[in-house]
C-alpha cells in the first residue's frame, strides 16, 4: 500500500505488526483461493506494498504472482522479499498499466482501494479497472475501512525500537459528511532521553461508501456472487460494530 499517508518501505514495515496481520489475512485469502487457484493460475495484488502477502501466497500456491504499487521504495523491498514474483511501479488507474493483461484472482487489502479512490473521489474507476483485468469467473477479494463508522481522534502510539533508534507512529482519523481523513505522523529519536524529530506526516481523504452502495457498484460492473464480511474471521458485516468491509465476488 502506497499513498500520501506514508512513503518508504522501511517505515511501512515498521508501522504494522505483520505477524498478527498475516495470521488473520492469509488464511482468509487462502480459504477462497484454494477453491480455484492452481500452479497454472495467476494472482494480482493491487497496492502490494513490500510484498509480504505475496510471499505467503507463493509458498501456499506456487503460481504466477504480480504486484503493483505507487511507491518505488516499497517495490524495491518487495522484489527482494519475493524474487519469484513480478512487480510494477505505477498508478493502478493509469490506462497504460498492465495493458491487455488479465488474472485468475485479484486482491487488495490494507485499505488500498480506498486510498486509490481518494485520488478521484469515487470507487467506480478502480472497481471498473479491476473488472477489466479479471478473467471470466475470476475471484476478487478486497478490504476497505467501514467508512460509514464515525472515526475521530488518535489511536495509542506504536513504538518500535531499531538498531538506529526509536520510531513512534501516531495514527488518527477525522470524519465529515463525504470523507474519512486518515492521518499518520512518524517521529524518531536516536536514544532514550533525546528529543523526538518529525520524520513524516501525511493525511488523505477516503470517500465514504455504504455496503449497500458498494454492492450496487459491484453489481453494475457485472460482478456476481457478492459476499460481505466484517472481519477476517468471516463474521457477518455489521454497520455499527465492524471495523472493515471485506468483499468477495466473481466476474
Amino acid at each position: 500500500m502506497s499513498n500520501s499517508l506514508l512513503s518508504g518501505g522501511n517505515h511501512y514495515d515498521l508501522l504494522i505488526n505483520w505477524e498478527k496481520r498475516l495470521a488473520r489475512e492469509i488464511p482468509f485469502l487462502s480459504s477462497f483461493f484454494s477453491k480455484q487457484i492452481s500452479a497454472r493460475s495467476s494472482i494480482f495484488s493491487v497496492g502490494c506494498g513490500t510484498g509480504r502477502h505475496l510471499k505467503e501466497l507463493y509458498q501456499n500456491f506456487r503460481c504466477s504472482l504480480t504486484g503493483t504499487d505507487l511507491d518505488p521504495t516499497m517495490i524495491e523491498e518487495a522484489k527482494k522479499r519475493v524474487p519469484e514474483a513480478e512487480f510494477i511501479v505505477g498508478d493502478f488507474l493509469d490506462p497504460n498499466l498492465l495493458p491487455m493483461r488479465s488474472f485468475d484472482a485479484i486482491y487488495s487489502l490494507g485499505n488500498s482501494i480506498g486510498l486509490i479512490a481518494s485520488s478521484t473521489g469515487s470507487f467506480k474507476p478502480v472497481i471498473t479497472k479491476i473488472y477489466r483485468h479479471l478473467k471470466p469467473k475470476g475471484i476478487l477479494i478486497f478490504q476497505i475501512l467501514n467508512t460509514m463508522k464515525e472515526r475521530n481522534g488518535w489511536s495509542p502510539p506504536r513504538s518500535v525500537l531499531t538498531p538506529n533508534g526509536e520510531y513512534v507512529f501516531l495514527r488518527g482519523f477525522s470524519t465529515d459528511e463525504k470523507f474519512i481523513h486518515p492521518e499518520i505522523v512518524t517521529l524518531f529519536r536516536k536514544s532514550e532521553g533525546s528529543d523526538y524529530e518529525l520524520v513524516t506526516t501525511g493525511k488523505t481523504n477516503i470517500p465514504r461508501i455504504s455496503v449497500h452502495k458498494m454492492k450496487e457498484l459491484l453489481e453494475e460492473t457485472q460482478f456476481k456472487n457478492i459476499e460481505v464480511y466484517g472481519s477476517y474471521n468471516k463474521v457477518s458485516y455489521d454497520g455499527d460494530s465492524s471495523t472493515d468491509m471485506i468483499f468477495v465476488c466473481n466476474k
